[in-house]
């Protein structure tokens, strides 16, 4: 049996990511992973020129407790190194990229002394 690939991220604690929504693909972001969002990937509110209109808007709770109804998006999330392609609901809210339990929960992530990130599909 062929052993997994297993990808060290460039940055701890990030991911390196690709994400597509219909015809636009990103190039290559690092995506700081959060395992307490529930959601799949976040990105910075001013791409919105880059995705066109929103297919939907959602509500989303924000650590403060205020609520925000967030562009969103069906895409894809490649992630970098192991041609893993995952469906994902895209969100745009904020300033930063983030990847949640969405994408966390379908790769096997060790967190690795606080130093490094190793990912397997």
């Amino acid at each position: 049996m062929a052993q997994p690939t297993t990808v060290v991220t460039p940055a701890y604690p990030c991911v390196e990511i690709e994400f597509a929504v219909g015809a636009f693909r990103s190039a290559a972001i690092l995506a700081y992973v959060d395992t307490g969002f529930d959601g799949y990937l976040v990105i910075p509110a001013t791409q919105t020129s880059l995705l066109g209109q929103p297919q939907f808007f959602a509500p989303w709770e924000l650590g403060d407790g205020s609520v925000v109804q967030a562009q969103e998006y069906r895409g894809d999330i490649l992630v970098a190194g192991l041609g893993v392609s995952i469906p994902a609901r895209i969100t745009l809210l904020g300033e930063e990229y983030l990847v949640g339990r969405g994408v966390v929960d379908r790769l096997r992530m060790t967190f690795d002394h606080g130093q490094r990130l190793l990912l397997e599909a």
